[in-house]
């Protein structure tokens, strides 16, 4: 239903048209405005120029109101030029409001109203003109500026051509009645493309803009570019100082514009607000979920650091307060899926207070638990580098009076060198991780602290770490029955000596088990529970323990309740379950026995179920279980196949991985040898063809991977088959170009034979090919037609259409 004519929406499409007369506002931006105010009577529109006209006149001045009505009837012509509106209707519009502003202009003055009206679209400049303009040049009609500089080359008109197609497939679009909000996205994003491609200077770049109605600021401009970024995870950066470092990048049309705009201002100023605006646009997608796409800028903005082109103290304040853009709840989201750690990495390395060194700075000073665990969670994405920092922390004297937030802070470093294990690229020896775990567990220091100490030395799994818990452990037990001689109260030493304890009995060896042994038969009432400690032990086999057997084995017999007349007089049964616990894993024949008395005698009984329940255990464990099909599965997103045989790759594998359509059906199976590619089936398709065809037209699918056993490491004809990164590579450069492509020559659109002779892609070699696309076409067949019938990706045959569209070959329909 349209709204009156005085409600807010009309109301603000008329201050609209006002700013947008006063050369305030691009047409781009009032296209919405344009499309409502023609639903109206033109005599709306002419009302609000002729108000309009009189705030601009001035009395005295000789620019004439004829003048601005003559300017406005111009502005409002290029809305239908640039068509932003659809194009049939508006010239009646037009018509009717050229009428009625001749007749609310002054008399005297209609007839050069009238002349200047009738030149619209005689080839004048349609930008020389603007209020300013119109008053410098003293109410004259402005003429056309001759071109200057060198003539447009062949791929500048080519590009030119293409983006005049565009318009002339979105007024069709248009009256198909496609959604406005589509077409414009989509116009908009290629059309920046064209006007960066054939742009030589910032100057002529800003030209082109304007020739196309794309009065935007710099900050618009890479919103629209970032939204047509493929959501591809980009392939990682070259290492600096290789060789592939020097080669050039393959960049997505949308990311080379973004290249052309940031690079090409002569002025350092310039460059650098550019440069701003183009990471605050990444940190924008990253916050909007376009993680994919806010790494490929954030990549492009390395790349131009390293081409030095923008001012190094820029750099450095970007990057110091960059990161404050970044939304704190994605941050942790990513941080909580591992298989985006990748990507998330790239971005904190790219601000100062993300890296590690920053993030251990602010986990130093943050106060608030929340924060700290978002903190910890990114410097875990960062793996290595993160415990690097973090041993050299550990490494620094620390005393018995150090404030809170230092041992908290060192509290929280323990936990992260348990959080990254020590690899040979971190730096670290075993002995080394054991002495910084063994300096912090010290009884003076806060239980925290010691807590943290004692989880990474039940981790570390060595003779000086098993040894310091064991001396941990007889100096709690000391501080115990003695009361009032340690640092902390009863209550606190008990749940220290639980996680002692608990360390040991994880270790597995005859000296850990045999000290948990120990204490946990000392019964003493001031230790706290220590039969309950002996169920730490389950897991384990004791049989090859002799001396830990027996010693449980009798405590089991003395906690056994006496049955008189029927009754149970002992109140040890609890004590006699813990026991079980920790035998419930040894499967030697004395221990059996013990169960199975245990179950005949107390059948009723909880003791007898836990004996019942031990007896099974004991009975699985001697079953060998049947080797578990060795296949993998899963959902992949729609631009998730890159990754997926990169992880093949990486592993080396070999198998064959089937891809699933929604309904569950076979869309393709591709054989991977050796983490290679051995053979490839998808659409109707084989080989390269066909792996290119899955990313060209991605689609959401589940995968299943069947492994093979074979090995085929020293196998020469492995090393023969194509490797999957650049087959990716290539297949992304396709679905870049596919899609441009698909906007020109769409699926469903039909063509007609030019005069002009139709001529092969200069990058098309299969005549064959070739001459049957042709007929096909020819013969009034659809694009989606074509691919149906022909065994070629869908990329060559756009690429040869678009070819066919742009040399004239074909006309769309």
């Amino acid at each position: 239903m349209l709204p009156e004519e005085t409600s807010p929406e009309v109301r603000e499409a008329l201050e609209e048209l006002h700013l947008y007369l006063s050369d305030v506002l691009p047409p781009l931006v009032v296209a919405e405005s344009f499309k409502l105010l023609v639903r109206y009577p033109p005599s709306l529109m002419a009302n609000s120029i002729t108000s309009w006209a009189g705030m601009q006149h001035r009395s005295g001045s000789s620019i004439k109101i004829s003048d601005y009505l003559s300017f406005a009837a111009k502005k409002v012509f290029l809305i239908g030029e640039f068509r932003l509106v659809t194009k049939g209707p508006f010239a009646g519009f037009l018509d009717e409001l050229k009428r009625l502003l001749l007749d609310r202009c002054p008399p005297e003055e209609r007839e050069s109203l009238r002349r200047n009206m009738a030149r619209l679209g005689e080839g004048t400049d349609p930008f020389a003109g603007s209020v300013d303009a119109l008053i410098l040049g003293k109410g004259q009609w402005p003429q056309a500026v001759p071109p200057t500089g060198p003539s447009l080359t062949p791929e500048e008109l080519r590009q030119l051509r293409r983006f005049s197609l565009l318009i002339e497939r979105f007024d069709a679009r248009a009256a198909a009645g496609e959604p406005e909000a589509v077409r414009s996205a989509e116009l908009l994003a290629h059309a920046l493309a064209i006007a960066s491609r054939s742009s030589r200077s910032a100057q002529e770049f800003e030209a082109n803009l304007q020739k196309m109605g794309l009065e935007m600021e710099t900050g618009q401009v890479f919103r629209a570019l970032a939204a047509g970024l493929p959501g591809w995870p980009p392939p990682p950066p070259p290492v600096p100082g290789s060789e592939e470092e020097k080669s050039p990048v393959a960049e997505s049309a949308p990311l080379a514009a973004m290249h052309k705009i940031v690079a090409q201002p002569e002025l350092p100023g310039e460059v650098a607000r550019r440069f701003n605006e183009m990471v605050k646009t990444a940190c924008e997608r990253f916050n909007e979920g376009a993680l994919p796409q806010a790494v490929t800028m954030l990549d492009l903005a390395e790349r131009i650091v390293r081409e030095k082109r923008v001012d190094p103290t820029i750099v450095e304040a970007v990057r110091h307060q960059g990161d404050e853009s970044l939304d704190v709840e994605r941050l942790r989201r990513y941080s909580e899926i591992p298989r985006q750690h990748a990507l998330l990495r790239r971005v904190l390395n790219f601000f100062e207070a993300t890296r590690p060194q920053g993030l251990l700075a602010d986990l130093l000073r943050e106060l608030k638990r929340e924060r700290r665990k978002l903190i910890l969670q990114l410097l875990e994405v960062h793996g290595a580098p993160s415990r690097i920092q973090a041993i050299a922390r550990l490494q620094e004297p620390f005393g018995k009076g150090e404030g809170d937030e230092k041992w908290y802070f060192r509290r929280n470093l323990l936990y992260l060198l348990r959080r990254i294990p020590g690899t040979a690229q971190s730096g670290l020896l075993p002995e080394e991780d054991v002495d910084i775990a063994s300096r912090h567990a010290v009884l003076q220091f806060p239980a925290p602290l010691l807590k943290e100490a004692v989880a990474n030395l039940g981790q570390l799994r060595h003779d000086k770490a098993e040894a310091k818990l064991i001396a941990l452990l007889d100096e709690l037990e000391k501080i115990l029955m003695k009361p009032g001689s340690g640092p902390y109260d009863a209550r606190e030493t008990r749940l220290l000596l639980d996680r002692v304890v608990s360390a040991l009995a994880r270790y597995g060896t005859v000296e850990a088990r045999r000290a948990v042994v120990d204490h946990g038969l000392k019964k003493r009432a001031e230790l706290g529970d220590t039969m309950s400690r002996l169920s730490e032990l389950a897991g384990q086999d004791l049989s090859a323990d002799g001396e830990s057997l027996e010693k449980l084995l009798n405590a089991l017999k003395a906690s056994t309740p006496r049955r008189v007349f029927g009754l149970a007089l002992s109140q040890k049964e609890g004590n006699a379950r813990h026991l079980i616990a920790a035998l419930s894993t040894t499967p030697a024949s004395m221990v059996r026995e013990a169960f199975e008395s245990l179950a005949r005698r107390f059948p009723a009984e909880e003791l007898g179920r836990a004996a019942t329940k031990a007896l099974a255990t004991l009975d699985s464990a001697g079953q060998i279980p049947e080797a578990p099909y060795d296949a993998r599965s899963g959902e992949i997103e729609i631009f998730g196949l890159p990754t997926l045989v990169q992880g093949f790759a990486e592993t080396a594998a070999s198998g064959l991985l089937k891809l699933k359509d929604p309904r569950g059906e076979i869309d393709a199976e591709i054989a991977v040898r050796g983490g290679r590619m051995k053979g490839c089936e998808a659409r109707g398709l084989t080989g390269e063809e066909a792996f290119y065809q899955l990313l060209e037209r991605p689609s959401p699918a589940s995968w299943v991977f069947e492994r093979l056993p074979s090995d085929p490491r020293g196998d020469p004809s492995t090393d023969k088959l194509p490797e999957f990164a650049p087959l990716c590579l290539e297949g992304m450069r396709r679905h870049d170009e596919f899609v441009q492509a698909v906007v020109v020559v769409p699926d469903d659109a039909r063509f007609g034979k030019t005069q002009v002779r139709p001529e092969h892609h200069p990058d098309e070699l299969d005549g064959m090919f070739v001459n049957g696309l042709w007929n096909l076409i020819a013969g009034g067949a659809t694009p989606k037609d074509c691919e149906g019938a022909l065994k070629a990706d869908s990329f060559r045959i756009r690429r040869q259409l678009v070819h066919w569209v742009e040399t004239g070959a074909l006309a769309l329909e």
